[in-house]
């Protein structure tokens, strides 16, 4: 069941989640690569939180995998920022996953900056603050709809 009107209403599917139509709905194709983005990014996070804790014990041979993972992180982060673009241009009124996606994106670089700067008070708090971000938003995102299946 899809849950769109033609006038551009807000109505409620099965789930309770809420969809806003516009005479348009984001594409599957986008939402699905939104979700897989999100999805892969929040799980960058926790093996972020993982090199890190190794690092943070006196394991220093995990600091190189950790700043690899940080530019895999600020990829898929980017990647998201795209697919966010995608689903607005499938719906103009659905704006809040772009608007996380940038927020996040932001977050990510200032973090990377921290990192390199070596200042791991705050680096470890943005780490953390990130790492309830993605989560956050892979979860609203699961609950974003596309169109109906065909």
């Amino acid at each position: 069941m899809h849950d769109t009107s033609p006038r551009g209403e807000i109505s409620r599917g099965d789930g309770g989640a809420a969809v806003v139509a516009a005479g348009r709905v984001p594409g599957r194709g986008a939402v699905t690569l939104l979700r897989v983005a999100t999805a892969l990014a929040c799980l960058e996070t926790l093996v972020q939180g993982l090199l890190a804790g190794m690092l943070l014990n006196g394991d220093v041979s995990s600091i190189d995998p950790h700043g690899v993972n940080a530019y895999v992180f600020e990829l898929l982060v980017f990647l998201q920022v795209v697919a966010a673009v995608l689903v607005w241009r499938g719906n103009r009124r659905v704006t809040w996953p772009l608007k996380a996606a940038v927020v996040i994106l932001a977050a990510t670089f200032t973090q990377t900056a921290l990192g390199l700067a070596s200042s791991l008070a705050a680096h470890v708090t943005l780490g953390v603050a990130l790492c309830a971000m993605e989560t956050v938003f892979v979860v609203r995102v699961l609950t974003l709809r596309g169109p109906p299946a065909a």
